[in-house]
């Protein structure tokens, strides 16, 4: 079966009268394929019986190729213009009525409404259309008027007629007209004018044409629009005083990104202290001379119309006196706590990174809120770092607070990608410690 856009094969009555009281049933019947959805409406909106003050005494009918709107009871208010509309993927059809219930006493029941003069009136008027050069174009309205009035439709003010390529067609109600491919000449202003013995109507639309050749090159430039994407992402780096770093990241993306440096959060400038450097598609961060405040979490946002991406990784900056070459053997402190410390003395005054709390593996349900709490203690103070799957933690994501010794970890609304393995890692000159637990998410 050959797809098509929904047409009418019988469209509604032009008019129906009825006395209060009556019932009466409007109708159509349309070819559709594929199937078509079916909207009603009145006076223009879609009709919704409980709220427009439309008797609710009503029965819709849907069928594959017919659709009626059943009032069993009329009343005054019912009074309108109704609109059935057909819809599938390849385009819609619509037909007009107006419907007339009167006052039980106002009129005979043999009276005839279709008998009543009127002047045209536009029930859906012309619209505004972009159509590109080449693709077909279609301009409808529709028009109650008695008796059926003369229909003219003129372009720029110039009349048009049926042709080899424009098709003009009037039902008595739906005034179309078509053409199967538009060109640039057709830009312009188009008036449909209907007029009979009662009165003259008139309907305006400006109707625009783009080019091709230009539609080509925009949805060329479109389809090849594409979101930044990491090709190499920032890594963790351990360094010490004094010496450079530099951290890059390799990315794509069209149209260009934009980039921005962050370290904990905070938006870094291009100055002496942090050079930001962009060479094609590498971009790079880079630390002349680093102290132990550059210690932290750094991220690169990239950002463009198709939308971001953020990369991050963590600078470890250790002491002078640490970066000298020892060796290290590593003992559990309890079954999710490690600690390093040199072997022998240390000739440091001080202690190692210790917990005194830890935490330890949770399961929680989903949407709920979590927190991970330690206390740990070292001299000189360590520097704390939180691990997500061994990766840094962003602030973004999830609350981080100190208070004294005491480091807390909150994660509100839990989702599902939570779950994993935590870590809290300490480190100072003269060791490390690592307390780790996992977060199991309960769905249910």
């Amino acid at each position: 079966m050959i797809n098509r856009e929904p047409r009418l094969t019988e469209p509604l009555k032009p008019t129906y009268i009825i006395r209060e009281g009556q019932p009466v049933k409007i109708s159509c019947r349309f070819d559709a394929h594929p199937r078509g959805d079916i909207q009603w409406l009145k006076d223009g909106i879609p009709i919704d019986f409980a709220s427009i003050g439309i008797s609710r005494d009503f029965t819709v009918v849907r069928e594959v190729d017919y659709s009626a709107l059943i009032i069993k009871e009329g009343f005054p208010e019912d009074t309108g213009s109704y609109t059935v509309v057909i819809r599938n993927p390849l385009g819609e059809a619509r037909s007009y009525t107006k419907l007339a219930v009167e006052d039980y006493f106002s009129r005979t029941p043999d009276s005839d409404f279709s008998d009543t003069p009127s002047k045209p009136t536009f029930v859906q008027p012309l619209r505004d259309i972009t159509v590109t050069e080449g693709q077909k174009l279609k301009l409808h309205a529709a028009i109650n008027a008695q008796p059926e009035p003369e229909i003219i439709w003129y372009h720029n003010d110039v009349p048009i007629k049926d042709s080899r390529d424009v098709t003009l067609k009037f039902d008595g109600q739906l005034c179309t007209l078509y053409k199967d491919r538009c060109s640039l000449s057709d830009i312009g202003s188009y008036r449909l004018s209907a007029v009979n013995s009662s009165g003259l109507a008139e309907s305006v639309c400006h109707v625009t044409i783009t080019s091709a050749q230009g539609a080509f090159r925009e949805n060329r430039l479109l389809s090849s629009r594409l979101p930044p994407v990491f090709i190499e992402l920032l890594k963790e780096q351990t360094l010490a005083e004094g010496e450079k770093a530099i951290m890059s990241v390799k990315l794509s993306g069209q149209p260009k990104p934009q980039v921005s440096w962050y370290k904990d959060d905070q938006l870094l400038r291009n100055t002496n202290e942090h050079k930001i450097i962009n060479q094609d598609d590498i971009y790079k961060l880079e630390i002349p001379e680093l102290f132990s405040d550059n210690a932290g979490i750094y991220s690169v946002k990239a950002v463009n119309s198709e939308g971001e991406a953020q990369s991050f990784a963590s600078l470890n900056v250790l002491s002078k006196s640490f970066h000298q070459k020892t060796t290290f053997v590593t003992t559990e402190r309890s079954t999710n706590t490690s600690v390093q410390q040199k072997d022998g003395v240390s000739n440091e005054q001080g202690l190692p990174p210790e917990f005194l709390q830890l935490f330890t593996d949770t399961e929680i349900k989903l949407n709920s809120s979590i927190t991970f709490e330690a206390t740990v203690v070292g001299i000189p103070k360590p520097n704390i770092i939180w691990l997500f799957n061994e990766l840094p933690i962003p602030k973004s994501r999830y609350q981080q607070t100190v208070t004294n010794d005491t480091y807390t970890l909150t994660i509100r609304n839990v989702r599902e990608n939570d779950a994993g393995r935590y870590s809290l890692v300490a480190e100072n000159s003269l060791g490390k410690a690592t307390c780790t637990a996992e977060l199991f998410i309960r769905k249910y």
